[in-house]
């Protein structure tokens, strides 16, 4: 049987032109270059401008282009060679048509009503300030009112009719979308992204020399792990009773204070031991301002002579996403998601922000993660804790090896051996169950609120196992005892005032004060330090403590005074939140706070609004004691004005460069 050209029997009796191959990588083209690609892009859009020159956006989006048409054309030679399979199985001309059609455009419309509905929703959500979670309520009507659309449309125009008009809008829109091509071609071709490579060669000096000689350095972070919650200091309560044992015998600082509160900007303080006003990784896709990526904790340690190791199953915390990658020796990925493992495929560009926009670019594939999962956790520590063993036997020289664990993260779905401890079985079962994470809520979602941190907390208990099990591990081997080990979080999580989760504008203590444990080579009795401590005083403690140099820009201090004998001096301790103040413009959006001793003052830069909390009287920030206390609050706000003053100077700094 032979092939049907346009024109001929074929488009008489389906309404649809015969399904040559260019015809189709055509209409392939527009579908998902003129109408897909630019409703997914525009969502990010602000965002990007906010941390991405528009030259390095014209790059990204041109990639953009380059990867949606290799999509097209493997799309349209798929739906062109279902055409030629019908045919040598003696299926009729009309039925080769449709089926080929039938197979380009059913997945082109498909894509496109979900970036449409996508799109819709967010857009509504901006404008209306209210959140529409994406539970399975929520998606039923969603599926229910696309397909009440297409039998609408089905019943208007019908099957034939409805194909027929689909082809003739893409075929319209073909010359847009090959003319994007082109561009996207030339623009790649003038500006080729970064492929990854291998680190930085070269800088690797003799082994540092401090307390103990040259020990290993093991920093384990877990996400999203409220000090609060986690009950680490002390002898009250613990849901983490594993890591309660290594404090007892180590430093536990019971008012740490992360940078920021999501993972974005509190890793990569971790890593440069600056703040989020001076790294600018503040928006979820930003990497730390280009003059900081070598600048960090893993960089002067590998040229102090230590080997470094890096291994996460959160993208966010990778080195690859805060542009930092080039200081580190080994970086894994314990990634399970299929969403995370695309994000994890696209860091072979480094420099750009491909794993980010090709995420929300596939977000069904996340929804479709959610599915697969069902009542269990997609993230399990151990999948990262079983390569410490390996990573420390590397070498035979010293070892820089941090670890970045999800759980208790949301979904807050616990393992068996702590499921149900707190909340008996029946209910917050599945992760589609859940509230939808970091969104405000209602007072009369409060009970539920309070029974999903049950669900968190049984997460805590269940990390604890896990941390368990590779310090046990680290015992057998020998590699406990003589290590500087460290064990914290990025940020802490919110079950109150009004905020499930974590990011958004609040700095509240659930949000920004974390687990600090510090434990030093062959110490075995424990101190809790009081005073505040900041996330950017890392990086200076470890240098401080291994005998390496300090880098040149920290903004923290080192704490070995307090490891070795209890003393500490007491200075103020800043965290923010920086989601909507762009690198590009004067700092004069953001909230940040300032720590001073137990007062605690919060600052809405851009409305202006002050928050003042005595958080030893009032641990749960509910008594605003601004309008009581005008010096306290002069006094702390111009301890803010200053250090952002200097910020901006910086900031000001860097872009004249």
């Amino acid at each position: 049987m032979t092939p049907v050209r346009p024109g001929a029997r074929a488009t008489a009796s389906s309404g649809l032109p015969a399904p040559q191959l260019t015809l189709l990588l055509r209409c392939a083209l527009a579908a998902l270059l003129v109408l897909w690609l630019p409703l997914a892009l525009l969502q990010e859009v602000d965002a990007l401008l906010a941390y991405t020159a528009p030259r390095d956006i014209a790059r990204d989006f041109a990639l953009l282009v380059l990867l949606a048409a290799v999509l097209a054309g493997i799309l349209a030679l798929l739906a062109w060679g279902s055409g030629v399979a019908a045919r040598q199985f003696g299926r009729s001309v009309t039925a080769q048509v449709r089926i080929a059609w039938a197979l380009l455009l059913v997945p082109a419309g498909w894509l496109c009503a979900w970036q449409i509905t996508r799109s819709v929703r967010l857009w509504l959500q901006m404008t209306s300030g209210v959140t529409f979670g994406v539970g399975p309520h929520t998606r039923l009507i969603g599926i229910v009112l696309l397909l009440g659309l297409v039998l609408v449309l089905w019943g208007r125009f019908g099957t034939r009719r409805l194909g027929h008009l689909a082809v003739a809008l893409l075929l319209s829109l073909s010359a847009p979308g090959l003319l994007l091509l082109g561009a996207g071609l030339m623009v790649t071709l003038w500006m080729p992204p970064l492929l990854l490579s291998s680190p930085a060669a070269g800088g690797r000096g003799a082994a540092a020399t401090g307390i103990g000689g040259h020990p290993d350095v093991i920093l384990i972070s877990i996400d999203a792990l409220a000090a609060a919650d986690a009950g680490v200091c002390g002898s009250g309560p613990t849901l983490m009773p594993r890591l309660r044992a290594l404090a007892s015998q180590s430093s536990c600082f019971a008012r740490a204070y992360a940078g920021g509160n999501f993972t974005t900007p509190a890793t990569s303080t971790m890593e440069t031991g600056v703040l989020p006003w001076t790294h600018f990784a503040t928006q979820i896709g930003a990497a730390v301002l280009p003059p900081l990526r070598e600048s960090t904790l893993a960089g002067r340690l590998r040229s102090a002579g230590y080997h470094t190791s890096f291994m996460t199953d959160n993208f966010q915390a990778s080195p690859l996403h805060h542009g930092t990658w080039r200081t580190w020796d080994d970086q894994r990925s314990a990634a399970s998601l299929m969403q995370n493992r695309l994000q994890q495929a696209f860091t072979i560009f480094p420099d750009t922000a491909l794993p980010l926009l090709t995420a929300n670019l596939l977000s069904f594939v996340g929804a479709l993660d959610v599915y697969l999962y069902g009542s269990r956790n997609p993230y399990d520590p151990m999948r990262s804790y079983r390569e410490v063993p390996g990573m420390l036997a590397a070498t035979a020289g010293p070892q820089f090896v941090w670890i970045h664990t999800m759980p208790p993260h949301a979904p807050y779905l616990p393992p068996a051996s702590t499921r149900h401890r707190l909340l008996p079985p029946g209910e917050l079962e599945r992760w589609d169950e859940f509230l939808p994470e970091n969104t405000p809520y209602g007072d009369a979602e409060q009970p539920l609120v309070d029974r999903i941190r049950a669900r968190y907390r049984e997460s805590i208990m269940g990390a604890d196992e896990s941390l368990g099990r590779l310090l046990d591990e680290l015992q057998r081997l020998g590699r406990l005892q003589g290590a500087l080990l460290i064990v914290t979080a990025d940020h802490g999580e919110s079950f109150e005032h009004g905020f499930l989760g974590h990011a958004g504008p609040l700095l509240y203590d659930p949000l920004v004060r974390i687990p600090l444990v510090v434990k030093l080579p062959g110490q075995r009795v424990g101190r809790i330090v009081e005073q505040p401590v900041s996330q950017a005083d890392l990086v200076p403690t470890v240098l401080d403590l291994v005998g390496a140099a300090p880098l040149p820009s920290l903004e923290g201090r080192s704490l070995r005074a307090a490891l070795e004998d209890g003393k500490l001096d007491p200075v103020p301790v800043f965290t923010m939140s920086m989601e909507r103040q762009s690198r590009f413009r004067p700092l004069r959006l953001g909230h940040y706070a300032v720590i001073d001793g137990w007062d605690k003052l919060i600052w809405d830069l851009g409305e202006g609004s002050i928050e003042l909390y005595d958080t030893r009287a009032d641990p749960h920030e509910h008594t605003n004691l601004a309008r009581a206390e005008p010096a306290l609050v002069a006094h702390l706000q111009q301890l803010l004005r200053t250090r952002l003053d200097a910020a901006e100077t910086a900031r000001k700094a860097w872009l004249a460069r």
